[in-house]
């Protein structure tokens, strides 16, 4: 069985799209297999990795639960299940929670040999969220550091508890990934230690406030390709390393030493 990760808050303008894309690539570089699957319509992830799409094909897919289809990316080992604004009116054909189970059914069906399966979701809790939360047994949840952020952590923790106990039993709370961290603000440290509290060991490492991370999007491609030495690229290698290790469970013994190069940059 694929190991399927869903990439969620229902807060926008977190780094949920951004955490997805470079997670994604990241895997990639460490010589991982993984599709990216886009669920949402506004397509960002696609756009991130250079791909503009309408949204057909995977609209068909789920109403059809046919096999996705997939595309390949301009980096090796990342594939992509693109997405667009069509797929806004997914679920309109299901009653109620009827169709919460067709995207799991859709990847069942989806020849492929990839480790890992990453899902990026739109920031609320409609058909597309529900799906991929009925797909995944792995939650990742990136949170703004501010306070704001930790009280859309606390509703989304709230929301995968309810659906752990009707729909999928199997889903967990893997990470919890700090985006935009400043060192140098108080908040950054008050926001931490609560998310700590929240979630002991559980929270990755921080992933730096950077003009590299903004700006890899526009370029349709991820910060490992386009700034591959920028603290962005840097911290979400070092983000990946810390999933992998907990998913994986990675024992390589250069892992520490990578970890520990990056962390004193």
């Amino acid at each position: 069985m694929k190991k399927v990760v869903s990439v969620v808050n229902l807060k926008g303008g977190v780094g949920k799209t951004t955490t997805a894309v470079n997670i994604a690539a990241c895997w990639a570089e460490m010589g991982k297999k993984v599709l990216l699957v886009d669920m949402d319509p506004q397509g960002s992830a696609s756009i991130s990795l250079g791909v503009m799409n309408e949204g057909n094909e995977l609209l068909y897919s789920l109403k059809s639960s046919t096999a996705l289809t997939v595309t390949a990316t301009s980096m090796a080992g990342l594939d992509l299940v693109p997405s667009g604004m069509a797929l806004a009116t997914a679920g309109m054909w299901y009653a109620e929670s009827a169709g919460n189970d067709v995207l799991a059914r859709c990847l069942e069906k989806t020849e492929g040999d990839w480790d890992i399966v990453i899902i990026d979701c739109p920031p609320s809790l409609g058909f597309q969220t529900m799906n991929s939360l009925a797909a995944c047994q792995y939650v990742i949840i990136p949170v703004e550091t501010s306070f704001l952020g930790l009280n859309g952590v606390k509703q989304m923790v709230a929301a995968i508890e309810s659906f752990k106990m009707t729909i999928n039993p199997d889903i967990q709370i893997e990470a919890v990934v700090p985006c935009r961290a400043q060192r140098r603000r108080r908040v950054h440290w008050d926001i931490m230690d609560a998310l700590k509290e929240m979630f002991p060991r559980r929270v990755s490492p921080i992933v730096r406030e950077n003009v590299s991370l903004t700006e890899a999007p526009g370029r349709g491609k991820p910060v490992i390709l386009t700034d591959r030495l920028s603290k962005g690229a840097d911290d979400y290698r070092l983000v990946t390393l810390w999933l992998d290790e907990r998913i994986n469970g990675t024992e390589d013994p250069t892992v520490n030493q990578v970890r520990q190069l990056i962390s004193s940059i």
